[in-house]
């Protein structure tokens, strides 16, 4: 019992302290995007993301620890977007939306975010 337990809880804490996440879009960030987190390697997380994403996709942010937010403008034929990094998920939403707005969006949402387990 106690291998079971303590195997366990090392496969608890390296997954932890692993924890990757990547945000895909397309080139014209409107209908196609891919976001993962909380997984054991960057390249595993930007590999879920491109293959939730599609074609024409690139990886435009990673990150290993905390939250991350992207946000895009809905206006109809806008390409504005933003993204962001925080320890928690509503100040990651919260700088996506500025970041976007301060681009120029003017009917910003978040579309995406995911914290990893760090």
């Amino acid at each position: 019992m106690k291998k079971i337990t303590l195997s366990m809880l090392l496969l608890f804490v390296c997954g932890e302290l692993s924890a990757s996440g990547a945000l895909a879009i397309d080139s014209n960030q409107g209908d196609q995007y891919g976001f993962a987190y909380n997984h054991a390697t960057l390249s595993e997380a930007e590999s879920r993301a491109l293959s939730e994403c599609g074609s024409n996709c690139s990886i435009v942010q990673t990150f290993e620890s905390g939250c991350a937010a992207y946000a895009a403008d809905q206006t109809p034929g806008s390409t504005i977007y933003g993204w962001a990094t925080s320890d928690s998920s509503g100040d990651a939403q919260s700088s996506a939306l500025q970041y976007c707005s301060s681009e120029g969006g003017s009917q910003c949402i978040v579309r995406a975010w995911g914290c990893n387990s760090n």
